[in-house]
């Protein structure tokens, strides 16, 4: 068994922490990760999305509750048996994703569980590594203690394109980067730090953490280092954790001041 910290215990995740995970390149993974840890250290998780999320990852959860009939006596009754539950919209068989919840059900959620960890993700990236936000996006509650902020650094080096990125256009207006070009550690920066990229409605008085994800993938990981740097220039940003979500040991280093 791994020696190593959880990422709920790098983050200082508190049982009763309101989470919410915006970008690319991991949202899922960080997001149930954390509710397992939450779970397996005794206390209580309950994940949602306040936007969508794929039917694939329902069987990420060990049991799902449908939004419409979720009850605070059914909800409570799951958590005491299981630990972790996911709380989504139904499923459209066309998309195959799942709805998410509103901001007013998660802050019924949030009274009804005041002692559990609320996980939601707050926008969407089409599987994509990196993104910049939409007008209509993200949807933050506003109840947010912690906000993560997600980003594959397997996106470093690409093209500033539909392929890569979601809504480019967005990401190349907010970094002043024309489209077409490589996506570089300050671009990156730049986007995630700005107060309408990855930094968009955050309440002002959440933690911002930024989660460099998929970094085993790197042969080197200078690239990802000198984008942490960077974050770190902004004060509203606590924190950078070089990650591998996926891995039995999530964080592979931590950036602070």
């Amino acid at each position: 068994m791994s020696g190593a910290p959880s990422l709920a215990g790098v983050l200082g995740l508190k049982r009763d922490e309101a989470v919410a995970l915006v970008g690319g390149g991991g949202k899922s993974a960080a997001m149930f990760r954390l509710a397992r840890e939450v779970a397996e250290g005794g206390g209580r998780a309950v994940t949602t999305t306040t936007t969508h999320i794929f039917a694939s990852q329902i069987a990420l959860a060990p049991a799902h509750l449908l939004d419409a009939e979720t009850t605070r006596d059914g909800l409570l009754a799951a958590l005491e048996r299981i630990r972790h539950v996911l709380v989504i919209g139904p499923t459209n068989p066309e998309t195959r994703r799942a709805a998410g919840i509103s901001r007013e059900r998660f802050r019924e959620l949030r009274g009804w569980c005041p002692d559990a960890c609320l996980l939601t993700e707050a926008d969407g990236s089409r599987m994509l590594p990196f993104k910049a936000p939409a007008a209509h996006e993200p949807v933050i509650p506003e109840e947010t203690t912690l906000a993560l902020l997600v980003v594959g650094a397997d996106v470093l080096g690409r093209p500033l394109d539909d392929a890569h990125v979601h809504r480019p256009e967005r990401a190349s207006a907010l970094s002043g980067v024309p489209m077409g070009a490589p996506v570089t550690p300050e671009m990156v920066a730049r986007v995630l730090a700005h107060p309408d990229g990855g930094r968009k409605g955050v309440p002002g008085a959440a933690r911002v953490v930024i989660l460099i994800n998929k970094v085993e993938t790197l042969a080197d990981r200078g690239p990802a280092r000198e984008t942490a740097a960077l974050l770190l220039r902004e004060p509203a940003i606590e924190a950078v954790l070089l990650t591998a979500l996926k891995q039995p040991d999530p964080v592979l280093e931590v950036c602070a001041r």
